[in-house]
């Protein structure tokens, strides 16, 4: 599977199928500043394995601060946040059990690039919140403001 998809400040590539692996697992590059809202999910498991840079998790309530190499692993249920809070870009892979929660989040909502594109869209697709948390709350991911 080779696909890559721009959200949120992220550029993520699609290594693996939910439905056909029984796992989502992608990459994502952040630009500095981009993350993802606190949100929770009780059907998928989530898992971070830092590679490059500074990305500040926050995980009920605890933050955490981890750079390359370090593994922070999101209970599900839990409420959970992320962001590059280095000033430059951060890298990092993303594992969901069984997955399809955010791949189909991911796909829905992203804005489909040219597979392994590393070049940020410009100018940078316009997201409604709202419906982003429409989709999300279809999909079993709640955002939690």
């Amino acid at each position: 599977m080779s696909e890559t998809f721009y959200l949120m400040g992220m550029i993520m590539d699609f290594h693996s199928s939910s439905k056909e692996d029984g796992y989502f697992l992608c990459s994502a590059i952040l630009s500095s500043g981009a993350g993802a809202p606190p949100n929770r999910h009780m059907n998928d498991q989530e898992s971070f394995f830092v590679q490059k840079g500074q990305i500040e998790f926050t995980v009920g309530n605890e933050t955490i601060l981890a750079v390359q190499g370090q593994f922070v692993k999101v209970p599900r249920g839990e409420v959970h946040s992320f962001r590059n809070t280095s000033g430059e870009d951060a890298e990092m892979l993303i594992l969901n059990v069984p997955g399809s929660i955010h791949e189909n989040v991911f796909r829905t909502c992203g804005t489909k690039l040219a597979p392994g594109s590393r070049e940020w869209p410009k100018p940078e697709p316009e997201l409604d919140m709202a419906w982003v948390a429409r989709v999300c709350a279809d999909e079993g991911l709640e955002i939690v403001s």
